[in-house]
């Protein structure tokens, strides 16, 4: 049996036996508080709706209710941390209070969001360079090619691109991929500890978890009719936690 095999049985084994229920109620508190942004991001259209405004007020409102949805987004972000701390927790039983685990106090709170931060700043620049060609033919559509390129060929092409940079932008985020499950299991570490150990033990192994995330390519396709992501998004985070949790084990034995 192969490796993704194994990681993906023992997924619905956690699932069975930790309680999937547990997680669906994880992810609707989750969702309760994304809704927050939600609502953060309509005052946008409550503002240029009730009042008159000119082209640059319009432009102001567009850039602080965008940098209000950021901010609210990156405050919220322990959350999830919360969730993949539940996922990784080798309790039979999960617990749904890990979600909120991190607003708990406030050292780690700061401790989370710095994680966050980390990880994104990174990440800034790796994201920018891959989607560096869809920025580009964004410019030459606008500025330089308006009439030169129908409508049809440019959207497949930006189409394209996007998800080529994508592609590229996760393959270099794999490098990171344990630094979660190393601050669940360790959260006195400095912030920069999980991302240098986490490129450490990544090396020669980004292959292993991209292998394991195209054994799901099926279920996230069939996600499109949002029902199956009830399933499908516990069964591969908790694969993923698996994976991780793994992959660090065997670096400390070999």
């Amino acid at each position: 049996m192969s490796a993704e095999k194994i990681i993906r049985s023992q997924a619905r084994e956690k699932l069975k036996h930790g309680g999937w229920s547990r997680v669906l109620i994880a992810l609707a508190v989750i969702a309760m508080f994304y809704m927050i942004i939600e609502c953060v991001a309509t005052l946008e259209y409550i503002i240029t709706d009730a009042f008159t405004l000119t082209e640059a007020a319009e432009f102001v409102v567009k850039v602080s209710c965008g940098s209000l949805v950021v901010l609210t987004t990156f405050l919220l972000s322990p959350a999830l941390l919360g969730f993949f701390r539940m996922l990784c927790n080798d309790n039979k039983e999960y617990d749904t209070n890990d979600v909120v685990y991190y607003f708990s106090s406030f050292e780690r709170y700061t401790k989370a969001l710095s994680f966050v931060l980390g990880f994104t700043l990174r990440m800034i620049l790796p994201s920018i360079l891959c989607f560096s060609l869809v920025i580009i033919l964004v410019c030459v559509k606008a500025f330089f090619l308006k009439d030169s390129i129908g409508d049809t060929e440019y959207q497949v092409m930006l189409v394209l691109f996007i998800i080529t940079a994508f592609i590229f932008t996760l393959r270099y985020a794999t490098r990171y991929f344990v630094s979660f499950y190393l601050l669940c299991e360790d959260e006195d570490k400095p912030v920069s500890y999980y991302f240098t150990v986490s490129k450490i033990v990544m090396r020669n192994r980004e292959k292993d978890v991209v292998k394991l995330s195209n054994t799901f390519s099926g279920w996230i396709v069939l996600c499109i009719t949002v029902l199956p992501l009830l399933y499908v998004l516990p069964y591969y985070t908790q694969a993923m936690c698996i994976s991780a949790k793994w992959i660090t084990q065997i670096s400390r034995n070999g």
